[in-house]
């Protein structure tokens, strides 16, 4: 059917050139043969797919359990990878680590806790452990038989930092090789609309784009390892997903059939728990409150000789006056890992910086207050100048005020959309709705006016017509013709957010010849059909609303362009006055829409599932839809353009006399542009570019440069990366920065001139930016 449809079309593309440059003769003896040709070839190929289709149908079971057995193996390098860099950023693996404390949770947020048995090597049961500490965490969870545990703290307690050594113990035991501990983070789980197995395989192929690859059966590697029960789902963050869902995901988890790991905050899952019920199957620990003896002799541990002093004064003051204000304030902020390691970073590894200042109760009058100044203090501190950054991605130097701005925009953009992924395509959503119609419209108002000069000029240079200030004047015209596209295709991406849907998502192909198998037909179908209405649906709304402001304009509508243009896709249409205008806008709209879905066909057959055996990066993401977006953009305007220049230039002379070369090209490359330039825009990369390159550093929202900010970012530790995204590297740092974005108002900072290095210079030759 799809490559049929293919054939179809190519087949009406060579009798429209036969047709013209033959002038009509022997016109259908060419397209009989061409088509005679074209079908024959594609019915064999058909036929070849066909049974090589069913020579699948009976796998070899040895073949496919090697390959999913293969598929785990990488699956587990590249997390493994990533949990060993969390604990760099944390620096878990210090020889001075924090001893973080585990107890078993209280009953009533546990599922029959007195079913849930361990059982010792010589057959007796025993309970499960009632305390222990971080490296003694897998231990307990070998001792789980459900394998489904629950881990509890507070804000900052250290759950993920935990999640990720239970992760790197279980690739240490080889018993635990048969489950791949994935790590997801639950914040962008709606459970009300998709299950959780789905949500699952859908992360696992965001985030790991070899996944999306299929068996000998057509399905996704990502459901296969997730059917063959190789994941261990390892779930963080269950109080970041949505309130009013809560008891939802609960339920949801407790169908799972499988062994999962949980990590929560004490309130969010209490409530969830009174509401429904606990977990099923699941035994549960929460985390304790740091010891300060420890907190102490870490400090101590990772200190000079003179800092070492300047603490102990702090901690002898803190034992010594234990009813004081402060003394309680201190105790009570360094209780969590998360805070302990703020206060190493401002304290320890800045020179300037006293923690005697810690014990100034005018400063701090109240424990809300010390934390304030402890996650400020430590933006400042990683953005100080004398800081080195162990990236090379640091090419450039934001004062600490920029880096506070710009971060704030986005943890309030992060805040107001309820999630703590940032997604570098929807960096628009920060813009309300009508400025994001408004500024799409503006850009392609003055883009149309440069398409429109240049057409004018090309098309007369090529005919051998004289170019003036008359070209110059009719182009600018298509200002308006640009405004109205721009306006057209806006309002297309709001009306696709507004359906419940995320918008514009990026695309995840590869272009190329495929290995893969043929996508499943009602994929394929689908994909054309919604291309198809995205085309027609923003082709009619600009061509309608440019053809009548013409029309309006035109003095003479009995011998307008519309007539002609009208004519040489539908010369058996005889009609004037309005309706010629509403007849050309249907026919651009179809055409458009038609070499929307067409090229949708094309990707669809000749590109695949990205096949790099490594975990996707944001920017990844960025180059894959660029490379899409490109190519679909430049066969959209070739397609437009080619029939527009051999059916419309046909209406005003023979080939090849300057006429039709004038009128053709002028309306070829016209609508050709403007069907590429509507096509860009309603891209997730066009967005960006739009945006997050434009408008929002143009209102100083954010930098020129904002891959190259997030990705300092992250070098300094501000962010870290979960999958394909990015997350403030705590929801408290996020928080932290909304307040103050929202208190400090909205000021616009200057942004210097980044200095250069040598080393600066050769690093972006090795690693240009991608746009």
């Amino acid at each position: 059917m799809l490559l049929l449809l293919i054939a179809a079309i190519v087949t009406l593309l060579l009798w429209v050139g036969l047709t013209v440059f033959n002038n009509g003769m022997d016109a259908g003896n060419h397209v009989a043969g061409i088509a005679s040709a074209i079908f024959a070839a594609t019915a064999l190929y058909l036929q070849v797919r066909s049974s090589q289709s069913q020579s699948q149908t009976r796998p070899d079971a040895t073949d496919t359990d090697i390959r999913v057995e293969s598929t785990a193996r990488v699956l587990a390098l590249r997390v493994q990878e990533i949990s060993q860099q969390e604990e760099r950023n944390w620096r878990i693996g210090d020889p001075w680590a924090l001893r973080v404390r585990w107890r078993t949770a209280s009953d009533d947020v546990v599922d029959h806790w007195e079913k849930i048995q361990a059982f010792t090597a010589d057959g007796g049961d025993r309970p499960l452990p009632l305390t222990g500490d971080l490296p003694g965490v897998h231990s307990l969870y070998q001792s789980v038989p459900t394998g489904r545990l629950v881990i509890i703290g507070r804000a900052g307690a250290g759950k993920t930092v935990l999640a990720h050594r239970l992760i790197l113990e279980c690739f240490n035991h080889p018993g635990d090789s048969l489950r791949v501990p994935v790590l997801f983070s639950l914040g962008s789980w709606d459970p009300s609309r998709t299950g959780l197995h789905d949500w699952l395989a859908d992360r696992l192929i965001g985030d790991y784009a070899f996944l999306e690859g299929v068996d000998s059966t057509g399905t996704p590697l990502a459901r296969v390892l997730l059917e063959s029960g190789r994941i261990l789902p390892v779930l963080d963050g269950f109080d970041e997903i949505q309130q009013h869902h809560h008891g939802a995901a609960i339920s949801e988890l407790s169908r799972f059939d499988g062994p999962l790991i949980l990590t929560t905050r004490p309130d969010e899952y209490a409530a969830a728990v009174s509401a429904t019920r606990a977990l099923s199957r699941a035994a549960a620990i929460e985390l304790e409150d740091l010891a300060l003896d420890d907190v102490q002799r870490y400090l101590q541990a990772v200190s000079g000789k003179t800092r070492t002093a300047q603490w102990e004064s702090v901690f002898s003051h803190v034992r010594t006056r234990p009813d004081d204000v402060v003394s309680r304030n201190l105790a009570a902020a360094l209780s969590t890992p998360l805070l302990v390691m703020l206060t190493r970073t401002i304290y320890n590894e800045t020179p300037h910086q006293n923690p005697t200042d810690l014990l100034d109760g005018g400063r701090f009058p109240t424990q809300d207050a010390l934390e304030e100044h402890l996650f400020s203090a430590y933006l400042t501190a990683l953005y100080d100048p004398r800081r080195t950054v162990r990236s090379g991605a640091g090419r450039a130097t934001w004062t600490d005020h920029q880096a506070r701005h710009w971060l704030g925009h986005l943890a309030d953009h992060l805040a107001r959309l309820n999630t703590q992924d940032l997604t570098w395509w929807r960096l628009d959503a920060t813009l309300r709705r009508r400025t994001r119609v408004l500024v799409t419209g503006l850009v392609a108002m003055l883009v149309g006016g440069i398409v429109g000069v240049l057409s004018y000029v090309v098309a007369n240079r090529l005919s051998g017509a004289p170019v003036g200030g008359a070209q110059f004047r009719e182009g600018l015209l298509e200002m308006g013709t640009g405004l109205v596209a721009g306006l057209a295709a806006g309002l297309l991406n709001e009306t696709r957010t507004r359906r419940g849907g995320t918008g514009r998502n990026p695309e995840r192909l590869r272009l190329g010849p495929s290995r893969q198998p043929l996508p499943a037909r009602s994929r394929v179908l689908r994909g054309i059909g919604v291309e198809l209405v995205i085309g027609l649906s923003a082709a009619l709304l600009f061509s309608l609303a440019s053809w009548l402001i013409w029309g309006v304009a035109d003095d003479d509508p009995s011998n307008s362009s519309a007539r002609n243009f009208v004519w040489a896709f539908a010369p058996w249409l005889h009609i004037t006055g309005t309706a010629i205008y509403v007849a050309a806008g249907l026919i651009l709209g179809f055409l458009v829409g038609i070499s929307y879905a067409f090229v949708n066909a094309v990707v669809c057959v000749f590109s695949g599932p990205n096949d790099r055996n490594s975990a996707v990066s944001p920017w990844d993401l960025l180059s894959m839809d660029r490379g899409v977006t490109l190519f679909r953009v430049g066969m959209v305007g070739f397609a437009v353009l080619l029939m527009n220049f051999v059916l419309v230039g046909n209406q005003y002379g023979d080939f090849p006399s300057a006429a039709f070369l004038r009128q053709g090209l002028l309306y070829g490359l016209l609508y050709g542009s403007f069907a590429a330039l509507t096509r860009l825009v309603l891209s997730a990369w066009g967005g960006w570019l739009l945006f997050a390159r434009l408008w929002l550093p143009l209102c100083g929202r954010l930098p020129w440069r904002p891959k190259l900010f997030l990705d300092d970012a992250y070098a300094r530790g501000v962010l870290r990366q979960s999958g394909a995204v990015y997350q403030f590297r705590h929801v408290r740092l996020r928080d932290h920065l909304v307040d103050q974005h929202r208190t400090e108002g909205r000021g616009v900072p200057e942004e210097p001139a980044a200095p250069r290095t040598t080393n600066d210079h050769v690093a972006e030759q090795e690693a240009p930016e991608q746009v």
